[in-house]
């Protein structure tokens, strides 16, 4: 029998507490459609070739489901503040089910484009999720509860890729794809008898709701700032995962699984989501924002002194749980920031720090014209200047 739940706005709390079970359904979904849009990235040498995609034009896939999970932020996500959350939810979930088997079909380039855009609107329902749970609980446990989803949402990303590489040498690419496709459908059918109904109190119309998006940035000085800091520190993020590979390949004769098996390190780093959230519910937000960006920038001093792959596991994990705690700890401000418009925020922080992903991607090529040195003062830099964004004085 479906559990009859709801939530109703009432002077911007929930009048639900969120259990240990909803908890965890809530970050093994995020985990799961997280991860979906991550399957590409080591397959891609195997699908290119399938439906004539050149070597060059390879990276198009994941730029354009990163370019689709930035429309879909903007466009989509924002929606939570407006409609009916669990049926925004399901529909996109069911609209992320369709990208995945039209992927698993393609037969040319531009319909495995197409589908791989929409496989990344879709993926934004993991940003519907998380407000929806922070509304699902008091300001006394809202860290760790955003911090345990956020922690599965991360770690679903950094085991996609292990797991893809090890699938397709059993299921093919193809059959991945469609695994995922079933394994959401059941997922989507699971939160639809879990989900509680949560329907904002909404006073605009879609058009007033997508134009308030500047009005926010605007408005909220703290959205900026902890935006700002993430991306930095999202930027070094990327370029030490965009980097690492193509190191330990040519550096220590690393092969595909070798490879593989070393992204698990990162989710590894997701551990620390939790205690990130525990701590922030315990007024210890500032201490917990200086000591994730000094785990990073500690990270990349670690990598790149230490001469030895145990000196890359060790920065790794250092640099994985930085910034997955840091963004635990800026998104339990952001949503409590304004609850009727904590969609919206959660959106703007998102794309924000997303942007500083795709510089952190963008500096690899360049840098590795150097030495890896090089790049990992680059990276150190970078997510030092997180330093100068974080508002010194917030919790």
């Amino acid at each position: 029998m479906a559990t009859d739940l709801s939530i109703e706005e009432s002077h911007g709390s929930s009048t639900h507490r969120i259990g240990f079970a909803m908890t965890a359904l809530m970050a093994l979904a995020c985990g799961l459609i997280a991860a979906s849009s991550y399957l590409a990235q080591p397959l891609i040498v195997f699908i290119g070739p399938k439906v004539g995609l050149p070597l060059w034009g390879a990276s198009l896939v994941m730029t354009l489901s990163q370019a689709g999970y930035c429309v879909g932020l903007v466009l989509l996500a924002p929606l939570g503040d407006l409609l009916e959350n669990r049926r925004l939810v399901l529909l996109t979930l069911s609209g992320l089910c369709v990208a995945l088997t039209v992927m698993a079909g393609a037969t040319n380039v531009v319909l495995l484009l197409v589908a791989a855009f929409s496989l990344g609107v879709g993926t934004t329902a993991v940003q519907m999720l998380i407000p929806l749970a922070a509304h699902m609980t008091d300001d006394a446990s809202r860290g760790r509860v955003v911090g345990k989803i956020t922690g599965g949402l991360l770690a679903g990303i950094m085991l996609a890729r292990p797991i893809a590489s090890v699938a397709e040498n059993v299921v093919g690419w193809r059959g991945l794809y469609i695994l995922d496709a079933v394994i959401l459908v059941a997922l989507t059918f699971l939160l639809s008898r879990q989900l509680p109904v949560r329907q904002p109190d909404a006073k605009h119309d879609y058009k007033a709701l997508i134009g308030s998006l500047l009005s926010l940035t605007r408005t909220h000085r703290a959205l900026r700032q902890l935006s700002a800091a993430q991306a930095c520190l999202f930027a070094a993020f990327s370029l030490f995962w965009g980097t690492a590979p193509i190191i330990l390949m040519h550096r220590f004769g690393f092969n595909s699984t070798a490879v593989a098996l070393f992204a698990l390190v990162g989710a590894a780093g997701a551990l620390s989501a939790p205690v990130a959230g525990y701590a922030a519910d315990h007024g210890f937000g500032r201490i917990g924002r200086i000591g994730a960006i000094s785990l990073v920038v500690c990270g990349f001093a670690v990598a790149g002194t230490l001469d030895s792959v145990a000196g890359w596991v060790i920065g790794a994990l250092m640099i994985d749980a930085g910034v997955q705690a840091s963004h635990v700890i800026s998104q339990r401000t952001i949503l409590a920031l304004d609850q009727s418009a904590s969609s919206r925020l959660n959106s703007l922080y998102i794309a924000i720090f997303f942007l500083g992903g795709a510089l952190g991607s963008a500096l690899v090529s360049p840098l590795l014209l150097t030495n890896w040195r090089c790049t990992a003062a680059a990276g150190a830099l970078i997510a030092s200047l997180a330093a100068v964004f974080f508002p010194g004085k917030m919790q």
